[in-house]
């Protein structure tokens, strides 16, 4: 457990990080008939992080703040709907104020938006006592948005269905990753939506989950992927310069998160890592060192 629950119950105010992700595969299997695409992916917890600060409140509202202006502070904004749900399930009459600092950028594929969504249902299962399992959140969380549920458990998981069906896996252990976000962003529905099924099981997963079980790291970096860089690719090229620049200066691989529009690389060492980070982020002012964590969620003391 990552934290004292009894240390925690009851308090007004509470802080958390919710971290970032990457897929270190991507791929998908087929399309239901309401539209979701049923996906085989490994996801991964990162580092990179959002703070949220929790506070209650005597008016029976939910308070949005960001950071980040462009972030929608209203009922379209990931945190508020975690709220909201909880709310009307459990009849809870008082109100929440929500600050975001938001360090992960939006429409990136990172699920910066679904991690502040995890970390308010952790946060609010303790300032509301509402004695949720793990298992019970992650059903609230899949609800708002299927990546939710990773981001509550956090680590390195082989996510299957719609990305609801997690399977852990021993821990993939990284330290030196650079991550690229460019100046443009994808939106997810445009990207499922323009991918064609020519795509689908595009490539196997066997590999890596061998390689992620035997804890072969090296292996396992050298055979991420994922079929939706071939829509972004399409309609943002730049995406291939990218990850171009991260093998010429001494990346193990490198490939797109999610539905971009980040791309991500794995480093050998430090020095490595430090070289591509002052090459990248001269021109790409959106550049982050990161590595590879077991949580998806951190209470702050």
């Amino acid at each position: 457990m990552l934290y004292n629950v009894e240390k925690l119950q009851g308090k007004a105010m509470l802080k958390l990080y919710s971290y970032g992700k990457i897929n270190l595969f991507l791929d998908i299997k087929g399309r239901l008939q309401n539209g979701y695409h049923l996906i085989q992916s490994v996801m991964q917890s990162v580092d990179i992080c959002d703070e949220i600060v929790l506070n209650s409140i005597n008016e029976n509202k939910i308070i949005i703040e960001c950071s980040d202006v462009s972030i929608p502070v209203n009922e379209k904004n990931t945190c508020y709907k975690a709220a909201l749900l909880l709310k009307q399930a459990f009849c809870i009459n008082s109100g929440i104020h929500i600050y975001i600092n938001k360090r992960i950028p939006a429409e990136a594929g990172l699920a910066g938006g679904s991690g502040n969504a995890a970390a308010v249902i952790k946060g609010l299962n303790v300032i509301w006592e509402l004695n949720l399992s793990e298992k019970e959140m992650c059903g609230f969380g899949l609800q708002i948005g299927a990546d939710i549920p990773f981001c509550i458990m956090g680590g390195t998981y082989l996510a299957e269905g719609i990305g609801e069906e997690l399977t852990r896996l021993n821990d993939f252990e990284w330290n030196d990753i650079l991550i690229i976000k460019p100046e443009f962003s994808m939106s997810t529905s445009f990207v499922y939506n323009n991918l064609s099924p020519d795509c689908y099981n595009s490539y196997s997963k066997s590999n890596i989950l061998n390689y992620i079980a035997s804890c072969d790291y090296e292996k396992a970096a050298l055979s991420v992927s994922n079929t939706l860089e071939k829509v972004v690719e399409k309609y943002h090229p730049e995406i291939i310069g990218i990850k171009e620049l991260m093998l010429d200066n001494g990346a193990v691989s490198s490939i797109m998160t999610g539905s971009g529009s980040a791309v991500f690389a794995f480093f050998k060492d430090n020095t490595c890592l430090n070289n591509a980070y002052r090459t990248a982020s001269k021109i790409y002012p959106n550049t982050f060192k990161t590595k590879t964590i077991k949580e998806g969620v951190k209470f702050i003391d």
